[in-house]
Order: C-alpha cells, then structure tokens, then sequence
C-alpha cells in the first residue's frame, strides 16, 4: 500500500487489479457514526479513468492517479456520493462528471455548483460498454449505479452493502453499525436504506437478481471491508433480504429455451430480455435500433444466456419472416414468441396526420399479426409453441385521444382470442395474451403527442419488471389472459357491466387532466425514424415523482385494508357484552 502525500490527504492507493484501484480516506461522520469511505479507480481499455466515488481531493492524489491514465471521467454513483466532486471539476475542467438519476435536481448540488454532465439510467454509456456493465439499483428517494468490470469479474457497489469492521470502531459506534445492521463480516444496506428499496418494488429485486448473475470474483464498495474473494457468495449473503435463495440459485433455470421478442431496445422488451437471460434462455432481439440491440444482447450475455440481436421493422412482413428464420436457424427452433413491439399517437384524432394513425395501427396490430405468421408454422412443425401478444388495458377500455392506439389493442384482443380458438386442436401451443395498466416505460418518449400539452401518465405506475415477470411465468404454466396490475382488471369489468359509464368517465377524467397540463409543442416523436433517446427499462417518470411503483402501493393499501377489516371484527367482539356466569350457570 503506498501512501500520498500525508500533509494534505490522508487516502492511500492501493492496486486490486491491472485495471482497478481503491484509495481509502479518511472516515466521515455520518449522522455521529464515523463512516470510512472510499474511492474505486477503474481504467478503460483506451487508458482513461474513471473514478468512482470520489474521496477529498489533494494535489498530490491527483498527481498520483494521473500516472496511470488520463482522468476523463467523474462518476457520482448515488445520491449522497457528490460532495467532493467541486474541488475535482476545478481541477479537472475537461472530465466528464456522470451522475446517478436525480442527482442534478437536488438543491445542495445545485447549490454547491457542481456540474453533472450526464445521469445514467440502466443503460452502459456507449464510451464504457466495451468494458463495463451497468446496473441502476431505484427506489423513491434513492438511485445508485453499480459498475461492473468484464475484464476482472469486478463489482462495484457504494451503498448497497456496507460492512464496517468492528475492531476498528469505538463502542458507541459498533453499536450503532450493529443496530443499522452493517457490522462486519455480515454487512449489508443499512436499515433506513433497505426500507426504501422495498418500496422500489420487483424492479429492485430484478437489478439484484442481475448484480448476482454477473457471479463477480470480487465486490467493492464504499464502506467497510470489501469482499477480496468469494464475491458472489459473500454478495448473496449480503442480499439476502432482498433476493431469495431460490431466484439465486440454479432454481427455475430456462437453460435451452429460445425467446423471442419484438420490441427489445427498450422498456417492457428491454426487461424481458434481461429476465430471460437471467433465467439462462437464449433470447432473439428484434427492434428498429441494431446498435442499441447488440449492446443488449452484451449484457444478456454476461447475465448467462446466449442472445442473437435481429434489427427488425415489424411493419415489414418479409423482414419478420427472415427474423423467424435467423432465430430458428441460430437456435434450431423457437420456443416462445413474445409480440411486444408498440406506439401510439396521443392527441385529437383529426389532429393528427393520418400517417401516424395509420403508423400506429400498423406496428401495434399489423406488427403483431406478421409474428404470428412468420412463427406459427414453426410452432406446428414442433407441436408446440407459446406465442404471447402485450396488448394492454386499452383493449378492454377505450383510451380518449388515443383513437387509433385503442383501434388496434380493441383490434390485437379480437386477433389473440380467434387465433387460440382456431389452435384448440393443438394442445402444445398457447396463445396468450398480457394485459397491462399503465406502465412506467420511455413510450412516452417514441409516441407522438399532437395534444399540444406535457404528457403525464399519473402517479399509479407499475414497472416494466412486473410485465416482464409475467411473461416468463407464462412461459411456465401459460394462460389464456393475464392483467398486470388491478387497474387493467377494473377496467375491463367495468366496460363490460357499464360501457356507457366508463367511457363518460374516461373521457371527462381526460379533458381535465388536459385542461389542467402545460403547453407543449407537438411532436412525431420516434414513430417514423428511430432515435437514440429512450433506451432504458423505464421512462424515469417513478424516479422524478419520488413515488413508489404501483405494485407496492397496491399491496400495502390491501395490507392496510385487511388490517382495518381485522380491528373492525376484534373491536365487535371485544364490545359484545358478556352474560355473567351466574346467569349462564342458572339456564345450564
């Protein structure tokens, strides 16, 4: 270990790797506890640096780290990781400053003047893909990247585990890392923290499942002793409050299945690839964007399973038959078929040019119908077959202002109900159908929105995650129909007993919400040509509204229900007079 410049810093560099630094300074006081932290150096194959978490700067620090690289990059990791990020911008004008998302927003960064570049989401930054994988860990009021080095099998977290050595800690405060639950050698989030991912729902289980399937070698992180070896092991047991023994392990493996899915750059697509190929599968990629496709097929690779990466217009039929064909001929066959690939134009429909409609009509149903064709002979040529359709709760209740998006889900529920009626004779293929609420995905960002208002799909979100869960387990026990989220449920009972009702109550409820939204210029948005915007799991409206995924909040209002119910009979038992014993004994 070689230590700097004692004068003005007290950190010290140490090696881990070829590639990989730490420099441990001294601790900071956390809420009274003294907390040790650390910085984590990595550098890209093209010699520039990254530093993780930066520690106090001192001349003789910087001077140090510039004799392995070229500083380029500032990462801020979460959003209590920042506050010696200013001295470093001043020394390093020309360094990128990347953030954890929210990070820019927060009054005290503001105030400090520091200048974020860029916030990531779970999406590797192009300059860093060839060597690391990204992972963003959300929950409301909390977002961390996790860095993960291919090269050395390193892991680099900063919060998510904590593991303070108690040796080294006075009384007061090894009883107060005890008590927070990040006391050596069994370290993990502290208690406040693991609250907070709680409330981030599947998606915070779904990024540790991923954390895990990395299998690291070795885990940093910024407090307490790192994990030097057993990395995975250790980082199970670590989180093992979040992820249980069975998501794991080796328990439900779909090692050999072959999936594809329409629609994967991003949000819905995007997480079920990835938990499929957590799973073990073999996953087929199809959307407009090859570039974002292959950096995907990447990372479902380095989750464990084999991918192949198909850029596909759905709209075109022959180029969804040669998809069919380069799936089956990778693969030697296709086991599930998931149509997930949609759009939509939001606005009035005369408002819109009928090009968008006719676009929306043609991904949305047409686009579904060409996978259904281009895989069903497969699927009989095997006798077996699960082809799934993402329709959505806009197929049992009509949407205002999406006329043609509800045109084609009223259309794709009526194609998904007479194809499984014209299989019955088959019993090894199933054709479903997954029937989400609203969902918090970048599709805001590719529909167009000739409203002439911001969009704002309200605080009752559920996540990406949620419907891509239920993919895979429909792929084990399939189902004609499913809802994600009860209210796709609520509206499909309500249209069904009181059409007439529901469709006032929509579209008043619609007007005033647009009555009330901020002006806003119309826009195609990415329906005709692809873009480079919206490649992420989620569209980020969760993290902006600080709230927690509707998911959770359904759960906990049904456990506060359930509660009520139970005080309301104990408190009707507990007032229902008794007869005295000697009345009892006198009529016995």
């Amino acid at each position: 270990m070689q230590s700097l410049d004692a004068v003005s810093s007290f950190a010290t560099l140490s090696r881990v790797t070829d590639d990989v630094w730490i420099v441990d300074d001294q601790p900071i006081s956390a809420a009274g506890l003294e907390l040790p932290i650390r910085m984590v150096v990595l550098r890209l194959s093209n010699g520039d640096l990254v530093l993780h978490s930066p520690v106090r700067y001192s001349p003789a620090l910087h001077h140090e780290l510039e004799r392995l690289g070229a500083i380029k990059y500032l990462l801020a990791p979460n959003i209590g990781h920042w506050m010696f990020l200013a001295d470093w911008q001043r020394a390093l004008p020309r360094a990128r400053t990347f953030a954890a998302r929210g990070l820019s927003q927060r009054r005290q960064v503001r105030a400090a003047g520091i200048r974020i570049d860029r916030e990531l989401g779970d999406v590797t930054p192009e300059e860093w893909s060839a060597d690391f994988q990204t992972v963003a860990v959300n929950a409301p009021m909390f977002c961390e990247i996790e860095l993960f080095d291919k090269r050395s099998r390193t892991l680099v977290l900063t919060d998510l585990v904590q593991n303070l050595d108690p040796d080294h800690l006075s009384p007061a405060n090894e009883a107060a890392a005890s008590l927070l639950g990040i006391s050596g050698p069994d370290g993990k989030a502290p208690v406040y923290l693991r609250l907070l991912l709680r409330l981030g729902g599947r998606a915070v289980r779904a990024a540790a499942e991923r954390l895990l399937s990395l299998a690291p070698e070795r885990v940093i992180f910024a407090h307490g002793d790192w994990f030097q070896t057993d990395g995975t092991a250790r980082l199970r047991q670590s989180l093992r409050w979040l992820v249980s023994a069975e998501a794991a392990g080796e328990q439900g493996r779909m090692t050999g299945t072959r999936v594809v899915i329409t629609g994967a750059s991003s949000g819905i697509g995007r997480a079920t690839a990835l938990a499929f190929a957590r799973k073990g599968a073999s996953v087929i990629l199809a959307a407009r964007r090859g570039d974002t496709l292959t950096g995907l097929a990447r990372e479902c690779e380095a989750l464990g399973g084999r991918a192949l990466a198909v850029p596909t217009d759905v709209t075109d039929a022959a180029a969804v038959q040669r998809l069919a064909k380069q799936a089956e001929d990778a693969f030697g066959g296709i086991d599930v078929w998931i149509n997930n690939a949609g759009t939509g134009v939001f606005g009035a429909y005369q408002n819109a040019d009928i090009a968008l409609h006719r676009r929306t009509i043609e991904v949305n149903l047409l686009g579904t119908m060409h996978g259904a064709h281009a895989v069903l002979p497969i699927f009989l040529r095997q006798r077996r077959g699960i082809l799934i359709n993402n329709i959505s709760l806009g197929g049992w209740a009509p949407t205002p202002f999406a006329a043609a998006y509800t045109a084609s889900k009223f259309g794709l529920r009526g194609f998904t109900a007479s194809l499984r009626q014209e299989l019955r004779a088959h019993p090894g293929i199933h054709v479903c159908g997954v029937f989400p609420a609203i969902v918090d995905t970048p599709g805001f960002v590719h529909g167009a929105n000739m409203s002439g208002r911001t969009l704002d799909p309200g605080p009752l979100l559920y996540q990406p995650d949620d419907v891509a869960e239920t993919f895979v387990r429909m792929v084990r026990a399939p189902r004609d129909e499913v809802a994600v989220g009860w209210p796709a449920r609520a509206g499909q009972v309500a249209y069904a007993m009181a059409p007439r009702v529901t469709e006032n109550v929509l579209g008043a409820a619609f007007q005033f919400l647009l009555s009330r939204a901020r002006p806003a210029k119309s826009t195609e948005r990415t329906m005709i040509e692809a873009g480079p915007q919206g490649r992420s799991v989620d569209g980020g409206w969760l993290a902006r509204k600080q709230l927690p995924p509707a998911g959770v909040i359904s759960t906990g209002l049904a456990a506060l229900g359930i509660a009520a119910c139970v005080a309301v009979a104990a408190s009707r038992v507990l007032r229902t007079p008794r007869r005295p014993a000697r009345m009892r004994r006198r009529r016995a």
